[in-house]
């Protein structure tokens, strides 16, 4: 009987330690099979390298606003905005590489979409009254964006440095207007192979800083400014457009002098580039020539059609993002920078130096200049530097009544916080050429206007329906400006304040050529009482005014644009987030924040950093705005001096 027992006992426990050890077999197999694989190293050719990341989406956040979708993602860096074009969040990576590194590859794969119905569809940004849908894509079959990764590199300046920029563009919803859907996916693994140059692509041989370009008859005037550079240890280098002409190195006068910035970057190590002339007195030769743009927008973004403007982005942007020479008329047929949407010169658009124009149109003016550029940086920061006049109103009639201009000097305000804010808002008082001058006159580091433009004025309209005009501004106004050497660094908001190539002769040839010489002759007479006879942009009288002005002035060469309403729905008006608003913030943000005192600095930074956020939204605003963003003004100058 106790034998039995012990068998049925000894039975009982092999059968409790087979259970178990099946068990534990069981139990490691789960865990092998929940254990991820290690991905295998792939063998890359000699000088190869691989770079990968990983994005992972929350669920979107679909609300309705006004009839309208708005689509929220969590990890979305920002919401892409193009007139007429649906409103998407986007998640933007910028990857800083060695100056000329080869972008082999990119690949990348992600979950299975999601299918998620609409029953509305989704808000579109706009920057003009008239915008609507884009047909194009709210009709199309096609889905907006074509694909959930994208990318675009490019080769320029960042913190005094040559880089290669690779733009890394993810959209986690992409949209079917067509069958009212977005799909979305919640991960993205993007694998990019590239290689570095072996060799850096410019040396760093540093024997200049600073390279100034100017007509022979400029140049005795030109000297007392290089004498000041060099005390300043701006080490400078003066050479005439002449002897650039002589070496005969480019198809026409433009190339000629950017090639001539390529071989003194790369044999002088300059950084800075001062081209000092326009157009030749009240004529239509250049003492120094324009190259111009002609990125075409589609009809209706812009009220007036512009085929070209002038971009002297075009003389800064010296390579592409592999190091080779950015010629902006890549089919060679001698139009630059086209982009008519059959046509699109490859731009790389990447400030390669930091670039100004003084545009003197005789020797009178390269004086005042000079004069004022050396007095400002002897002066030093002085109590009346401390300020920053800021002056707008409501900049159109939206259906949100918004007081844009308002809003964005505000915002210019709270990024300025070291600044006491001088403001002339229309909602609070008169805008006239008296208010205007009487701030001037006072001192300021920095004068912001934002509103409306032309080549000789600039305004602003009336909250809160933006029915009233204020009083314009004036190049005539600018003669009873006497704030002698407290003088701002002007940004100014508005179309054409930068159009240098205006002049009297100009003004005649296109007064007969489009309303006959009658009408010319008494526009002329009027003209000449209200004007007198010389004839220049906004922005460049207004710094090359005598005993006072602005020491540097930064405006569009063309037609401007700001965004308007709020299509993202997240409190902030579009007007500060896109296209003029969102670059003048950013100047603004870089000086603030960035400590950057510069001038020409913080004005290439500021361009850079708008074509890493917005180059890859295939917008063709988007390039016109860095185009046209000129910069009047010494690029070395010290912002409140020594």
């Amino acid at each position: 009987m106790k034998e039995a027992t012990s068998k049925i006992i000894g039975a009982f426990f092999i059968v409790i330690i087979l259970l178990i050890a099946s068990f534990a077999a069981v139990t490691v197999y789960k865990k092998r099979d929940k254990e991820e694989k290690p991905e295998e190293t792939p063998i890359l050719p000699t000088g190869v390298k691989c770079l990968t990341k990983t994005f992972n989406f929350s669920e979107p956040e679909i609300n309705e606003n006004d009839g309208l979708y708005t689509i929220e993602i969590k990890e979305a860096d920002f919401q892409s905005m193009g007139d007429g074009r649906p409103v998407l969040p986007v998640n933007l990576t910028t990857i800083v590489l060695p100056f000329g590194t080869e972008i082999l590859e990119l690949e990348y794969e992600y979950s299975t979409p999601k299918n998620i119905s609409l029953s509305r569809k989704i808000s579109y940004a706009s920057c003009s009254t008239s915008t609507k849908e884009d047909d194009s894509i709210y009709k199309s079959s096609e889905s907006y964006p074509s694909e959930f990764v994208s990318y675009h590199t490019g080769g320029g300046l960042l913190k005094n440095e040559h880089k290669t920029f690779l733009n890394i563009r993810v959209n986690p919803v992409i949209y079917y207007p067509w069958d009212d859907e977005i799909h979305f996916i919640d991960k993205v693994k993007v694998k990019v192979l590239y290689k570095e140059p072996e060799e850096p692509l410019l040396e760093d041989s540093n024997r200049y800083d600073l390279l100034i370009i100017s007509p022979q008859k400029f140049t005795k005037d030109l000297q007392p400014l290089v004498n000041h550079k060099e005390k300043q240890n701006v080490k400078t280098k003066l050479t005439t457009v002449e002897e650039i002409y002589k070496l005969k190195k480019g198809r026409d006068k433009p190339e000629q002098i950017k090639y001539y910035i390529k071989k003194s970057i790369e044999e002088l190590g300059i950084d800075s580039v001062l081209l000092v002339g326009g157009r030749d007195g009240q004529w239509l030769r250049w003492n120094l020539p324009a190259r111009y743009s002609h990125v075409l927008i589609r009809e209706g973004t812009q009220e007036i059609p512009e085929p070209e403007f002038i971009s002297d982005l075009y003389y800064a942007d010296i390579y592409d993002s592999e190091g080779n020479f950015s010629s902006w008329d890549t089919n060679q047929n001698d139009i630059f920078a086209e982009y008519d949407g059959k046509t699109i010169d490859k731009m790389d658009l990447y400030p390669d130096v930091k670039l100004g124009r003084l545009a003197c149109r005789n020797i009178w003016e390269v004086k005042i200049v000079v004069d004022k550029i050396i007095n400002y940086e002897k002066g030093g920061k002085q109590n009346w530097f401390e300020k920053i006049i800021l002056i707008s109103g409501d900049h159109w009639k939206d259906k949100g009544h918004a007081t844009e201009g308002e809003l964005i000097m505000d915002a210019a305000a709270e990024l300025m916080s070291d600044f006491t804010p001088v403001k002339i808002y229309a909602s609070k008082q008169k805008i006239n050429f008296f208010t205007i001058n009487q701030a001037l006159n006072k001192g300021s580091g920095f004068a912001y206007f934002s509103g409306h433009g032309g080549t000789t004025l600039w305004g602003i309209l009336y909250p809160p329906d933006a029915t009233k005009w204020t009083g314009f501004y004036r190049n005539k106004h600018m003669n009873l400006l006497r704030n002698k050497y407290k003088l701002p660094v002007t940004v100014v908001g508005g179309c054409n304040n930068g159009q240098f190539d205006v002049s009297l002769i100009k003004s005649i040839k296109n007064g007969i050529k489009n309303n006959g010489l009658r009408y010319l002759l008494f526009k002329f007479w009027i003209n000449t009482l209200a004007n007198g006879l010389v004839t220049s942009c906004w922005a460049w009288k207004l710094t090359s005014k005598r005993g006072g002005g602005s020491i540097a002035t930064i405006a569009n060469t063309g037609l401007g644009t700001h965004a308007m309403d709020d299509s993202d729905y997240d409190n902030i008006n579009d007007y500060l987030e896109a296209y003029d608003g969102w670059l003048e913030l950013k100047f603004f943000e870089l000086y603030s924040q960035e400590n950057i005192e510069i001038l020409g600095q913080l004005h290439q930074e500021a361009i850079t950093h708008y074509l890493n956020t917005f180059l890859g939204n295939y917008d063709e605003m988007d390039t016109k705005m860095a185009q046209q963003w000129q910069l009047f003004g010494d690029p070395t100058l010290r912002i409140g001096g020594y």
